[in-house]
């Protein structure tokens, strides 16, 4: 048994499932097989009332390393499909090479890298695919590079993992899992952040239910932006908005351009905001609706952006 290459050392398919909360307003469902050295599986992210599923499908070497990642996205009950359709990671020996397919372009970049495992959001298949492979090297402790195959401009992750006995595991610094013999993740929490492995489920008609249970709420959303209606603000009202915004890690910079103000996102291209009110600006795709605050002496002091039915507050810098 020990000669055998690691990926192919379980013939027969086994099938993982896990459940994950983020907070109180995201839920995430997990599910994969694998057989012999292909992992198929799907991970879909409840945010009411949004569905977000990726279907993914990973082939490992026979050293037990991923040498192929791809990923297909879609929306179900949203009212336009996403913007990105796919992507793959095509991973060598030093090197990864991902494409993005979208609607308008084909994005092929690549980096120098050596033995990743794809991390993608909450989607723990790679972190379990390497601590699995760290047991059957029995190896207490290693050094895993964790690449985030939807984000290409991001870096790496070296994450320190170590084994601290047969059934708990460190990941980075923070993230402490509950393992079983063999390194596969059983469960782990870690601040807002909760996991459990369960038993297999009917992942399509769970899909099929809560985009049911969401349509009245998507629908109403969509009525509301479709009745946003653009009004001119003078470049005097429209400059009190230009400046920098920061909700820890991230920085937003909005900037002034003729009559219209842009939203400067990390690393994506700068987008239009169209106003609606003094103090209220829209954008339709994505859908966003921007609010900015101020004190009682008018001076902006912050903003909020709300997405569906989410909002998150980011406050001005200095």
């Amino acid at each position: 048994m020990a000669c055998l290459p690691l990926a192919l050392i379980a013939q027969g398919a086994t099938q993982t499932a896990f459940v994950t909360t983020v907070g109180k307003d995201t839920f995430c469902l997990e599910q994969y097989t694998r057989t012999k050295n292909v992992i198929s599986g799907t991970w879909t992210v409840l945010h009411a009332p949004g569905v977000y599923v990726h279907d993914y499908r990973i082939t490992l070497g026979d050293d037990g390393v991923p040498v192929r990642y791809t990923m297909k996205y879609s929306t179900p009950g949203a009212a336009t499909p996403p913007d990105l359709d796919s992507l793959t990671v095509d991973y060598d020996p030093d090197s990864a090479t991902s494409r993005f397919f979208t609607k308008r372009l084909v994005d092929t970049r690549r980096f120098a890298m050596r033995d990743a495992f794809p991390l993608l959001g909450q989607s723990y298949v790679g972190v379990e695919l390497a601590l699995m492979r760290m047991r059957r090297m029995h190896l207490d402790s290693a050094t895993v590079t964790l690449q985030p195959p939807s984000e290409p401009t991001r870096p790496v992750m070296l994450a320190p993992a170590r084994f601290f006995s047969e059934d708990s595991a460190l990941v980075t610094q923070n993230l402490r899992l509950h393992v079983g013999a063999d390194g596969n993740i059983l469960g782990l929490r870690s601040g807002a952040l909760e996991l459990r492995r369960v038993g297999p489920f009917d992942m399509s008609a769970l899909i099929d239910g809560f985009v049911t249970a969401f349509a009245p709420r998507v629908a109403a959303l969509a009525a509301a932006a479709a009745a946003r209606v653009e009004i001119s603000l003078p470049a005097s009202q429209l400059d009190r908005f230009v400046g920098e915004y920061v909700l820890e890690p991230t920085t937003i910079s909005i900037t002034r351009d003729g009559d219209h103000l842009m939203l400067h996102l990390p690393q994506q291209p700068a987008i239009q905001l169209m106003a609606m009110s003094p103090l209220e600006f829209f954008v339709r795709k994505p859908d966003l609706v921007m609010s900015f605050e101020s004190d009682s002496s008018g001076r902006v002091t912050g903003l909020s952006i709300g997405q569906g039915e989410t909002r998150q507050r980011l406050t001005r810098k200095d």
